[in-house]
C-alpha cells in the first residue's frame, strides 16, 4: 500500500505518490461556485474574484464584537467522558460581512470546498484572530455554568478554543430556538451532485439571516484537558468539502 496523507480526523487523501496527479487547490470556479442568481438580492459583492479568506477574516476580527459567552456540558458523552465540557461564544458582525464568510467563493466555506486541510487551516487562522477578543471577554465576563458541569478557568477557555474541534460556524438558532437560516440561491455543482449521498441533504443550500456567529471550543475535560471528539465530527473537514454542510 502506498503511503497516504491524512486529514484531521484521520481521513485518508490522495495517496501521497499520486500528488502529482491531483488537482491543483484553488477557489472554485463560477460554472463551480454560481452567485448569479443572488445578484437580484443586491449580493453582487458575492461575485469579488480579487476578495480572498484572509482579507474576509480580517474583516471579522476587526469588527466583530462578544455577544455572550457560555459553558456546554457533552451532552450524551461516552462513559469516560461525561464531565467534558466546551466554551462557546457569539460574536457580531454586518449581515454582509457573516454573508462573505459562509458564501464567497473563498470564504470559510470556499476553503472546505477546495481542501478539507484548507479550510481546517483557515477555521484556526479566524479562531487565533480572535483569541485575544475572546478572552478578555470572558475575563470581564465569567460564562455562565450549567448544573452539574465542572467550571472553566482562563486556561481551559484557552485550551478550549485552541484544541483541534474548536470551530467557527454562524449561528444556527436564537435564544428562543428559532431557526436563523434561510433557502437561498447558491448554486455549487458538487454540493448539489452529492445531496442524495450526505444526511444532510440540501441543508448547504441555506443561508444565514444575520450577523451573528458562534465560536465553539473543543470538548474537555476538566482534570486533565484531553480533548474529547463525538464519533460523527470526527470527519468534520471532509464533510464540509464534501457536502458543503455537517
Amino acid at each position: 500500500m502506498p503511503p497516504t496523507a491524512r486529514y484531521p480526523g484521520g481521513v485518508s487523501a490522495t495517496p501521497i505518490w499520486n500528488m502529482k496527479a491531483a488537482r491543483m487547490i484553488r477557489p472554485p470556479s463560477k460554472m463551480e461556485w454560481d452567485t448569479s442568481r443572488l445578484w437580484a438580492t443586491g449580493r453582487s459583492y458575492l461575485d469579488n474574484d480579487h476578495l480572498s479568506f484572509e482579507e474576509i477574516a480580517s474583516r471579522v476580527i476587526e469588527s466583530a464584537t462578544v455577544i455572550s459567552n457560555r459553558i456546554r456540558r457533552y451532552d450524551d458523552a461516552p462513559p469516560g467522558e461525561e464531565d467534558g465540557r466546551q466554551i462557546i461564544f457569539i460574536v457580531r458582525v454586518e449581515p454582509q460581512t457573516c454573508d462573505l464568510l459562509y458564501n464567497a467563493p473563498d470564504g470559510m466555506r470556499g476553503r472546505y470546498w477546495q481542501s478539507p486541510d484548507y479550510g481546517f487551516a483557515a477555521t484556526k487562522l479566524l479562531i487565533s484572530g480572535l483569541l485575544r477578543t475572546l478572552m478578555l471577554f470572558s475575563e470581564r465576563h465569567p460564562p455562565m455554568l450549567p448544573k452539574r458541569c465542572a467550571p472553566m478557568a482562563a486556561e481551559d477557555i484557552k485550551v478550549s478554543l485552541k484544541s483541534i474541534s474548536a470551530k467557527v460556524w454562524p449561528r444556527e438558532h436564537d435564544d428562543n430556538g428559532n431557526w436563523l437560516f434561510k433557502v437561498d440561491q447558491l448554486k455549487v455543482l458538487r454540493w448539489e451532485q452529492n445531496e442524495g449521498r450526505g444526511e444532510k441533504g440540501p441543508m448547504w443550500r441555506q443561508s444565514p439571516t444575520g450577523g451573528d456567529i458562534e465560536i465553539k471550543g473543543a470538548l474537555i475535560r476538566p482534570v486533565d484537558q484531553i480533548e474529547c471528539m463525538p464519533e460523527g465530527k470526527r470527519d468534520r473537514s471532509c464533510q464540509l468539502h464534501r457536502f458543503g454542510y455537517t
